[in-house]
């Protein structure tokens, strides 16, 4: 197993495991309140995020291991079925820009911290209340089991084969988002979004030519070349 490990991946990714956990834990005692006096704390980092944390930790979720590989590794797998990530992007950000500025608005002046408590303030029904909280539970499920695979195709990508590695790495993450909150996600997304930049930028201007093909072997391996 050893002559199979990339040495050089490995060890950046460990780097920047251990820096997004020991920040991931560091978080708590971030820009806070304390993290369990009140659901807004853990929930809402406080509603103290102004314009500058918000935007990083929007791009922290949209451009994930979910955008770059979970998706491309989905397509290549099973083909058009993973297409759906193209129409969801074209309806999801027209309807972030219309409706979420009011729906803060309203949740702002109403101190409400889930889509679930929207709906219990403006209809007074628990059943609705309750159906909207199962769907967004359900409905992230996907979205899970999605940045698993990347999770999966990264380490897999370095040489170390079994689960322990990524139930490791999910524990941990888990670990660090209980203790800490949205201040955690918030604070790593700084780490994720230079990074992500710094990679858009290199491929842009024209470095790492035959990433295509380096890309189709890294799913041949993964997918045992379906």
């Amino acid at each position: 197993m050893a002559d199979q490990i990339e040495w050089v991946a490995l060890s950046v990714f460990i780097f920047f495991f251990a820096l997004v956990t020991v920040m991931g834990f560091f978080a708590a005692r971030w820009k806070s309140g304390p993290v369990s006096e009140h659901l807004d704390e853990w929930g809402l980092g406080g509603r103290q995020f102004g314009t500058w944390i918000t935007w990083f930790l929007v791009g922290g979720d949209f451009y994930t291991a979910y955008t770059v590989i979970a998706v491309p590794a989905l397509v290549y797998a099973v083909g058009a079925y993973g297409f759906f990530a193209l129409p969801y992007t074209i309806i999801v950000y027209p309807f972030v820009f219309a409706v979420m500025p009011m729906l803060w608005k309203q949740a702002h002046a109403n101190g409400h911290v889930t889509a679930a408590d929207v709906v219990q303030g403006n209809y007074n029904s628990r059943g609705l209340e309750l159906a909207v909280a199962v769907t967004g539970m359900v409905a992230t499920m996907p979205y899970i089991a999605l940045q698993l695979i990347g999770m999966g195709v990264v380490i897999k990508a370095m040489g170390l084969t079994g689960e322990l590695p990524i139930v490791a790495a999910f524990i941990i993450l888990a670990l660090y988002t209980y203790s800490s909150g949205l201040r955690a996600p918030a604070l790593i997304a700084f780490v994720k979004d230079i990074i992500q930049g710094h990679h858009d930028l290199y491929r842009g201007a024209g470095g790492g030519r035959g990433g295509a093909g380096q890309a189709r072997r890294l799913w041949r391996g993964v997918f045992g070349g379906q």
